[in-house]
């Protein structure tokens, strides 16, 4: 277990960043999650964590209690979207951003992500290459993001960018959020719709984090993502006769740089649960 006096150990010029985690039931994986994020702390990196709980009955909350994470327990919250919002409104942090329970950032990611805004002071956001690995932490393939426009963006009908590899400075968060709570799927594809209609984020080519596919994660049906996906278009720019042509275009873009990306799609090692 990393120890809690890590908290303070950044330096007086350090980035402070603000996440949050939002859980239910998530012990399986939990003590990883931290362990990846408690372990940035440095001299250019310090964190204020918030664990924002729906009530687990497991030992969730316990393991979270080990760490200099907060845990605020939310059963009325409105699902994962809402506490996520929770947390976001209580962290510290001149950078925000917020990490699944079955997710990790990868060994440097916050003082490389310091480092690069620091680099790029006009930079909104940032985002950075995504790990998909399976339940045992294997990897499956990379995805690198690339540039892309609004209308490109909402017309793809999903989100390439990685979530966990995703930061927002504190001042856009504020200007374009809280996260969207009627959307169960998508809420991060709106919410990066609304980022892109300010500025284009700043995409570098480190890797930041690992999205990790198991069984237990939330599960879509491809109706439901459907349905999301069309209300994100209506809401940021609406279709037109290009639309078709615009999200292929960004598609194919996608597809094109990231090969083992798109055979572990063909070959059924990356897919989605799907209920």
């Amino acid at each position: 277990m990393t120890s809690p006096t890590t908290q303070a150990a950044g330096g007086s010029r350090a980035t402070m960043f603000g996440i949050v985690t939002p859980t239910l039931n998530a012990e399986t994986y939990l003590e990883a999650t931290l362990e990846s994020i408690w372990s940035q702390v440095c001299d250019d990196v310090v964190i204020d964590h918030v664990l924002v709980d729906g009530g687990s009955t497991d030992r969730t909350v316990e393991i979270a209690k080990d760490y200099p994470t907060r845990v605020v327990v939310s059963s009325d919250d409105q699902g994962m979207y809402d506490a996520v919002n929770r947390g976001l409104s209580m962290v510290d942090g001149s950078i925000v951003g917020y990490l699944n329970a079955d997710d990790e950032l990868t060994p440097g990611a916050l003082a490389t992500v310091a480092g690069a805004f620091g680099n790029h002071p006009d930079a909104q956001w940032l985002m950075g290459r995504r790990e998909y690995v399976d339940g045992s932490g294997s990897l499956l393939a990379p995805l690198q993001p690339v540039a892309f426009t609004l209308a490109e963006y909402v017309s793809m009908g999903w989100s390439h960018v990685p979530q966990e590899c995703t930061w927002l400075r504190r001042e856009l968060f504020d200007r374009v959020g809280p996260f969207d709570v009627s959307f169960r799927n998508t809420g991060d594809y709106d919410m990066f719709a609304r980022c892109r209609a300010v500025a284009a984020p700043l995409i570098i080519s480190d890797t930041l984090g690992r999205f990790r596919l198991h069984g237990d994660q939330l599960s879509y049906s491809p109706e439901v993502m459907a349905r999301e996906s069309a209300r994100v278009r209506e809401k940021n720019g609406g279709s037109d006769r290009w639309t078709w042509i615009r999200g292929r275009y960004l598609s194919l873009r996608v597809n094109a740089r990231n090969p083992r990306f798109l055979l572990a799609k063909k070959t059924g090692k990356i897919s989605f649960i799907v209920k």
